[in-house]
């Protein structure tokens, strides 16, 4: 499921999903740089108490950030760099349920020129972080 919406003037898109697993396994695939780039690409975290990181899927998506708030394992709070424009920000939260982990992620204060562009990246993120669990749940 997926919402656009506009916050504080810039556009924000909201996903929901589902996932067949326990909430540590989704923290894991999240937040460990070894899987995120399984199903995020490319990842590199630096060694700073939050954590700087550097996603790279193709040459115009290349993003670099700091985790700013994190509270395992349920919740941290990434800022993504835009030079010159202001830093938009992803909101990821993990809950547990009965029939497996809800993730929400949110990602907001995008420009409205790169709204299809973060749409694109992270429905087609999801979906091979859905198949990456799936791989998990069948090798237990």
């Amino acid at each position: 499921m997926r919402r656009a919406t506009h916050a504080d003037q810039a556009p924000q898109l909201r996903y929901v999903r589902t996932f067949g697993c326990d909430a540590d396994l989704l923290w894991r695939l999240i937040t460990r740089p070894e899987q995120l780039s399984s199903w995020l690409g490319p990842t590199v975290l630096s060694k700073t108490q939050y954590g700087g990181f550097m996603v790279v899927t193709r040459a115009p998506a290349e993003q670099t950030g700091i985790v700013t708030i994190c509270d395992p394992p349920h919740y941290f709070r990434a800022a993504f760099d835009d030079p010159p424009h202001p830093a938009s920000t992803v909101l990821v939260d993990v809950v547990p349920g009965q029939d497996g982990t809800y993730l929400i992620l949110t990602h907001g204060g995008i420009r409205d020129s790169l709204l299809a562009q973060y749409d694109r990246l992270w429905m087609r993120a999801l979906d091979r972080l859905g198949r990456v669990i799936a791989k998990h749940r069948r090798c237990a």
